[in-house]
């Protein structure tokens, strides 16, 4: 009896608009975990969604504290008549993501972005994701919105630090402080997810909510490749969507779906002479920037440089490429005078960047860094002498 009053009790304050005892004890967690006492009598609330989904003054930590404690819990279920379902992180999924929109435009175009969490100088700071392409015409200023029970919380935030379309597809959201109220930072997976697995995707898709079911393709430093929706498919505003495994940890950030095939891209046309490619149907994939990737771009922010990266050739360290540049294209040279030239593909890998070819009897590659959208160097690869050169800029 005692158990059911004290329950009773706490659901009320919780509902309560004042700073009541439950939320007032959030709050006092700041840079700890929430006791156990009040972690067990909470947790029931929050995975019914009987908490009010914005808490006037919740910290970051706090904020943090709550997702360890929906993530911990989650598990896959299986309705008959409905797609697979991670919960209880699908109950709270709209504290995770948000939509992107220019500041001061009138029907704005809306992309899709996520919350994640740094731990910086002994304090928890609150952060935004989203696509590089998704943002790059509205500026820096922008509004991050999220929605529940029919309301919308807009939050003016700014972007601080984009990388390239073809690389590192991310966009870095500088978030204030009060986001804490309604956000909730996702967890990062602790490796990459396995051919074959499932991937949930949530965002919004046309400015509505939307959540894709799909399998791995293939997965590397610098892409997952997945299987793209064959019903349903998403519309404009899903890139930048939040990408979990089925712990709901973040895998990654989505970045779009397309037809190889019908856009006659080169690679997939030259895909026969190619190695290391994943079995099956390529002829309509979707791209996701794994987590790491994107985490990169806060490492160049805290640290101008830092996220560097180095470029493998045949075991050789040929150079390194910044978050600006990606891979626009490979040819391998073989001594009978033949050669394959791969053009830019969610298959290469700056870590193992001869992963698609077949080096027996070849004598070359050459390779080309795009650095902006019309400048390129590259780098030479003697593979007789096992040696490179790198090669001065050039125009496009």
């Amino acid at each position: 009896m005692k158990r059911t009053c004290l329950f009773v009790a706490l659901t009320v304050c919780m509902l309560s608009p004042m700073n009541t005892f439950a939320q007032k004890n959030l709050i006092k967690a700041g840079e700890k975990l929430l006791p156990a006492n009040l972690r067990k009598m909470v947790a029931p609330l929050v995975h019914k969604q009987t908490a009010p989904f914005a808490v006037q003054g919740l910290s970051a930590a706090a904020a943090h504290n709550l997702s360890l404690q929906i993530t911990s819990q989650v598990q896959i279920k299986k309705p008959l008549m409905h797609m697979p379902a991670l919960l209880p992180f699908e109950q709270h999924v709209r504290h995770f993501i948000f939509t992107v929109s220019a500041k001061g435009v009138e029907r704005p175009f809306k992309g899709s972005g996520f919350v994640f969490a740094e731990q910086h100088e002994g304090q928890t700071v609150l952060w935004g994701f989203t696509a590089a392409h998704v943002v790059r015409g509205m500026g820096t200023d922008v509004n991050v919105t999220f929605y529940n029970d029919g309301k919308e919380y807009v939050y003016p935030a700014r972007v601080v630090m984009t990388g390239r379309k073809y690389g590192i597809n991310a966009a870095l959201i500088q978030l204030p402080p009060e986001v804490a109220e309604v956000a909730r930072p996702v967890l990062a997976a602790a490796r990459f997810p396995k051919d074959g697995s499932k991937l949930f995707t949530y965002g919004f898709s046309g400015g509505e909510y939307k959540k894709t079911l799909r399998r791995v393709l293939a997965a590397h430093s610098d892409r997952v490749v997945a299987t793209f929706p064959q019903q349903n498919q998403p519309r404009p505003g899903f890139c930048g969507s939040l990408v979990v495994n089925e712990k709901g940890h973040a895998v990654g950030i989505e970045v779009g779906g397309y037809s190889p095939k019908k856009e006659y891209l080169q690679w997939y046309h030259v895909k026969d002479k190619l190695q290391s490619l994943p079995r099956g149907d390529l002829s309509r994939i979707s791209e996701i920037v794994p987590f790491n990737r994107a985490y990169d771009l806060i490492r160049e922010y805290r640290n101008p440089g830092s996220a560097l990266r180095v470029i493998l050739f045949d075991g050789m360290i040929i150079g390194r490429i910044s978050k600006d540049e990606f891979v626009e294209r490979v040819t391998v040279h073989y001594e009978d005078g033949s050669y394959t030239t791969v053009m830019r593909n969610p298959f290469f890998n700056v870590a193992g960047l001869d992963d698609l070819f077949n080096l027996e009897n070849a004598v070359q590659a050459d390779i080309v860094i795009n650095k902006n959208r019309i400048h390129t160097y590259g780098y030479r690869v003697n593979l007789k002498e096992h040696k490179a050169e790198k090669i001065g800029d050039t125009r496009e």
